[in-house]
C-alpha cells in the first residue's frame, strides 16, 4: 500500500492559504490559553485537597464550569481553519481513530457537568463523593487531551495510516510515533504552570497572598520541568526536523528562539512574584510556541503536501463577512464586560 493514495485531494479554498494559517494560530492561542487556565488550575486544586487543604479546590471549582465553556467555544474556531487548509489529512486521521475520537465528545460532556455539579451541589454532596467527581471530570479532561494529542501526531504520518488494513480495519492510535509522549508531557506541563499563574492572578484578585504565593511557585516550578521536556521533544523529531529548528531553517529557529526568550522572562516574572507581568509574557509564550508548532505540522507534511499549491477560488465575500462579524462580536463582547464589571463594583 502506497501511503500518499491515501490522502485525500485538496479542495480548492475561497481566500490565500495565509488567511487561515494566520487565523489557525491565533485562535489556537487563546483556546491553549483557557485550556492551560482549566486544567492547570484543577489539577494543582486537587494536589491541595491530596495534601489536606481543599479550600483552592473549592475556589478554582466556581470556575471550572465556565472556563471549560470557553475552552471548547475557543477550540471550534482553529478546529475549523485546520480543516479548512489541512481538513484531508486531518479527517483521515480521526476517521483511523474511529472510537477513541468519538470518545471525546462523551468526555467531554461528563467533565461539563461533573464540574457544573461540584460548583452547584458542592454542600449537598459528602467530600468523598465530590472529590471523586472532580477526580473523574479531570480525568475526563486528560483523556481529551490524549486523544488530540494522537490525532494531532496521526495526522502528519500518512506512512502509518497503512496500520488500518493490518489491523483488518480496527481503529488504532499513533503509539509507535516517538513524539507521542513529550507532546502531550509539554503540553500538561504548560497547563500546570499556567493553572498556576491563574491561581495566582485569583488570589491578587482576592488579595490571598498565599494562593499568589502558591501559583507562582507553580509556575516556575512547571515551567523549568517543561523546558526539559520540550528538549525531549525535540530530540524526538525526526533529525531533518531537528535541524531545521538548529538553524537548518531560518525563520523556523527564529520562532523556536524567540520562545524560549519569552519563557525565560516568564520565569523571571515569576520568580519576582508578578502576576500581571508574568500574564503579558504567558500569552506571547503561547503565541510563540504555537508559531513553533506550526512550523512542525509543515516540516513534517512537506513530503506529502505543499500549501501553496491549494487552488484558490478567489471568493473574497465569506472572508469579509467573516471579518464583519467578528469586529462586531468583539466590540459587544467588550461592552457587555464592561457592563458586568460596571455591575460587580455596584454591588461592592
Amino acid at each position: 500500500m502506497i501511503p500518499a493514495s491515501l490522502i485525500p485531494m485538496a479542495e480548492p479554498i475561497p481566500v490565500p492559504w495565509a488567511w487561515f494559517d494566520v487565523l489557525l494560530i491565533l485562535t489556537f492561542t487563546a483556546h491553549i490559553l483557557f485550556m492551560n487556565a482549566l486544567l492547570g488550575s484543577a489539577a494543582i486544586g486537587l494536589v491541595r485537597t491530596v495534601r489536606g487543604n481543599d479550600g483552592l479546590m473549592h475556589d478554582v471549582g466556581q470556575k471550572l464550569p465556565p472556563l471549560l465553556a470557553l475552552t471548547i467555544n475557543m477550540g471550534v474556531a482553529p478546529l475549523l481553519f485546520l480543516q479548512v487548509n489541512y481538513g484531508h489529512f486531518d479527517y483521515v486521521s480521526s476517521v483511523l481513530m474511529g472510537g477513541w475520537w468519538l470518545g471525546v465528545i462523551a468526555a467531554l460532556l461528563f467533565s461539563y457537568y461533573g464540574f457544573y455539579a461540584y460548583k452547584f451541589k458542592y454542600d449537598a454532596m459528602s467530600p468523598g463523593r465530590r472529590n471523586t467527581l472532580f477526580v473523574l471530570s479531570l480525568a475526563g479532561l486528560l483523556y481529551v487531551g490524549f486523544m488530540l494529542t494522537n490525532n494531532t501526531t496521526l495526522m502528519l504520518l500518512p506512512a502509518a495510516w497503512t496500520q488500518y488494513f493490518e489491523n483488518n480495519g480496527a481503529a488504532f492510535l499513533n503509539w509507535g510515533d516517538p513524539t507521542l509522549f513529550p507532546r502531550f508531557l509539554h503540553f500538561m506541563l504548560g497547563s500546570i504552570a499556567l493553572g498556576g499563574l491563574f491561581v495566582a492572578l485569583l488570589g491578587q484578585w482576592r488579595k490571598i497572598d498565599e494562593y499568589v504565593d502558591s501559583g507562582m511557585a507553580w509556575l516556575t516550578r512547571a515551567t523549568l520541568v517543561n523546558l526539559a521536556v520540550g528538549m525531549w521533544f525535540l530530540i524526538a523529531l525526526p533529525r531533518d526536523i531537528m535541524l531545521g529548528f538548529m538553524g537548518g531553517n531560518l525563520p523556523a529557529t527564529l520562532t523556536l528562539v524567540t520562545s524560549l526568550l519569552a519563557s525565560a522572562m516568564l520565569l523571571a516574572a515569576g520568580f519576582q512574584k508578578q502576576p500581571k507581568r508574568a500574564a503579558t509574557w504567558a500569552v506571547l509564550t503561547v503565541f510563540f510556541m504555537s508559531c513553533t508548532r506550526h512550523w512542525v505540522r509543515t516540516f513534517f507534511l512537506a513530503p506529502w503536501f505543499r500549501i501553496e499549491d491549494t487552488p484558490v477560488t478567489h471568493q473574497y465575500s465569506s472572508l469579509y463577512l467573516f471579518l464583519g462579524f467578528l469586529v462586531v462580536g468583539l466590540a459587544l463582547t467588550g461592552y457587555m464586560l464592561k457592563l458586568y464589571f460596571k455591575s460587580r463594583q455596584g454591588r461592592a
